[in-house]
């Protein structure tokens, strides 16, 4: 559960805007939200140039939230223009009139950077090859290259990503680490490799994207359909509440909330998240990431689970209460390494003093290749339900343990992305029915 997408900066999406607020939007400054020009004359049809350049690509990038697809960007403001500018205008409550005068442009510029939902929905139309306008060459990019190819990188990134979880990068064509960091996110949710360079591969992928509709999510596994997420302070950006009821609406029914890290760590959303989880619908459970930091440190880290999550009211046994569960994985400083005091005896101290204090058989949470790496591919452990993390889209199931014949919860990604969340969260399945999870839950 800490490969989840650290500090994550969000820009939230708000209500649609009003006459007034554009009114106030229009006497901030221009800006060049596409990259081309922060020029902004009055624009109709039969204009040209690089400032239709930029309308047309703050067009697509403030409409595509409603799912309408982006519009060429050949700085060439014909009749598909003028109707997008059209279906702007209603969106943004201006005066419907086709031109891109002040009002728009200040409105444009705010959407464009911060993408709201129009109360009308747009359908799939034909997919543009120019929705950026600065290049159409496709070299391998990487840390430190720079130019309008980095510009058209960085643009339509901004287009295939949802801008709710992913904010905008700014054009600048400078590829520095927001824009790597922002390729890998999206190399994971093409199921590409998570590399940071955009070659061929990564190009192709981010041209189709852009080009649609449709943001990129990454697809979930087939035959799984009942959903879960994982959640922690990295789900908070800037202190950010989750709406749990809109996480409920969206489809999700379960959730493992972070409670403590190893010795001295209580995750400081517990005490809202999970009775805010539990009330709101969703069966929860909370979670404990293992440090090995010391030796025989196992009972230890128990007990102060014990009481963080007694704290919120946690018992195992409520309706809604899912078992708890032990996040046993790679450390979390960044080196990706086996925690160095673990043993299969600290797991099995953590493991046996939380279930005696809860009656329940806590879930663990881990990998196949940390078991094999860290404990010696350890088939002691194997009788406990698995919540296992593998983010690959070529298998149809989890690899599992040693000795594990099933699985409980499937982590597959780290870019699930549902309603009321304001960062990116993993996201996991179930592998049962909903009766299943609701006996699970004590419901």
């Amino acid at each position: 559960m800490q490969r989840l997408a650290l500090a994550v900066a969000v820009l939230l999406v708000f209500p649609a805007a009003t006459a007034a607020t554009v009114i106030t939007t229009a006497a901030a400054a221009p800006v060049a939200v596409c990259g081309h020009t922060s020029s902004q004359p009055t624009l109709k049809q039969g204009a040209t140039g690089t400032e239709v350049a930029e309308a047309q690509c703050e067009l697509s990038l403030a409409t595509k939230a409603s799912r309408y697809p982006p519009i060429g960007a050949d700085g060439s403001f014909g009749p598909a223009t003028d109707a997008r500018v059209r279906v702007f205008q209603a969106c943004a409550a201006l005066s419907v009139d086709g031109e891109i005068g002040p009002n728009t442009w200040a409105a444009l510029n705010s959407w464009a950077a911060k993408p709201k939902k129009c109360a009308t929905q747009g359908t799939s139309g034909t997919a543009q090859s120019v929705v950026c306008g600065h290049s159409t060459a496709r070299p391998t990019l990487q840390s430190g290259s720079s130019g309008t190819e980095v510009k058209e990188l960085q643009c339509r990134l901004n287009l295939a990503m949802e801008p709710g979880h992913y904010p905008p990068l700014t054009v600048d064509g400078n590829f520095g680490d927001g824009t790597r960091n922002r390729v890998i996110q999206f190399q994971h949710c093409v199921n590409a490799s998570a590399d940071g360079v955009a070659g061929p591969t990564t190009w192709a992928k981010v041209t189709d994207w852009s080009s649609r509709n449709t943001y990129c999510v990454p697809p979930k596994p087939a035959g799984h359909p009942i959903d879960g997420v994982d959640t922690a302070k990295y789900q908070h950006p800037g202190g950010a509440p989750i709406n749990w009821g809109a996480v409920k609406a969206s489809g999700v029914e379960f959730a493992t909330v972070k409670a403590t890290r190893g010795l001295n760590v209580t995750d400081e959303y517990l005490a809202t998240d999970l009775p805010a989880a539990r009330n709101a619908g969703l069966a929860v459970g909370p979670y404990h990431f293992y440090t090995g930091t010391a030796a025989g440190t196992g009972g230890a880290q128990a007990d102060r689970f014990i009481a963080a999550v007694r704290a919120t009211g946690y018992t195992g046994k409520r309706a809604g209460d899912l078992p708890p569960v032990f996040d046993l994985e790679w450390k979390d400083d960044g080196s990706g390494g086996c925690p160095p005091y673990v043993t299969v005896a600290d797991a099995k101290a953590w493991l046996d003093k939380v279930q005696t204090a809860f009656g329940r058989t806590p879930i663990i949470y881990t990998q196949k290749s940390f078991l094999d790496a860290c404990l010696g591919g350890t088939t002691a452990l194997s009788s406990y339900p698995m919540q296992l993390a593998d983010y690959r889209q070529s298998v149809t199931q989890p690899a599992l343990p040693a000795g594990s014949s099933t699985w409980l919860m499937w982590q597959y990604t780290d870019a699930a992305i549902p309603d009321g969340i304001p960062a990116p969260a993993t996201g996991d399945v179930f592998n049962g029915t909903q009766a299943a999870l609701d006996q699970l839950a004590n419901r």
